[in-house]
């Protein structure tokens, strides 16, 4: 039972070092997807204030605003391709991480169940 009890915490050891990895690499691509999701936001500010904008204008004033909003929603497009592009393999991280401190949980609670088991004999 001694023997089991320490593979048991050996193999939890083992499952903690694995999911600490996983969540910090998880926590690396999760900074990435929040940069891309305020970039998307910023772009979608900068086009409504393109639209937003009441005051008259003038034809060339006209023709630049055009051309700013144009270059913003075209912009902003590539940007939202982007972050749909990234979210699948960010929610394939997110599962993978959850998984292996599950993982690990699991046999800390194995292991403590052991001692607990030990002990009463």
């Amino acid at each position: 039972m001694v023997g089991q009890r320490a593979k048991l915490a050996q193999l939890e050891r083992l499952a903690r070092l694995k999911a600490e990895r996983e969540l910090k690499k998880f926590a690396a691509f999760s900074e990435h997807m929040t940069v891309a999701q305020r970039h998307v936001d910023s772009l979608q500010t900068a086009l409504r204030q393109c639209y937003d904008n009441s005051a008259p204008l003038s034809v060339p004033e006209a023709r630049m605003a055009n051309a700013q909003s144009a270059r913003s929603a075209r912009e902003l497009s590539r940007a939202k391709a982007e972050l749909e592009r990234i979210k699948p393999r960010f929610e394939k991280m997110r599962d993978q991480a959850a998984r292996e401190f599950g993982r690990a949980e699991v046999l800390l609670q194995l292991a403590e169940t052991a001692r607990k088991t030990l002990h009463r004999f």
